[in-house]
């Protein structure tokens, strides 16, 4: 992105979302994600595992995804 360029997102709520961006040769893509905690206190194994899962932000994101799982 070009320096001084304003990050914030229209609507967007400081602390509740934070917009996850790559710039690439072939636009920016951006991406939300979601953070599922697996198991309880008592279950040591599971205790501290998490798994992060990262989506499509927008339709231009969503449709570099699609581009690339296509065979070419």
């Amino acid at each position: 992105m070009p320096e001084g360029t304003d990050l914030q997102l229209d609507g967007e709520h400081a602390g509740i979302a934070m917009p996850f961006r790559f710039s690439t040769p072939g636009g920016v893509l951006s991406f939300i994600s979601t953070i599922t905690i697996f198991g309880t206190p008592t279950d040591v194994t599971l205790q501290e595992l998490a798994m992060e899962t990262f989506f499509p932000a927008d339709e231009q994101t969503a449709q570099a995804l699609r581009d690339l799982q296509s065979p070419g």
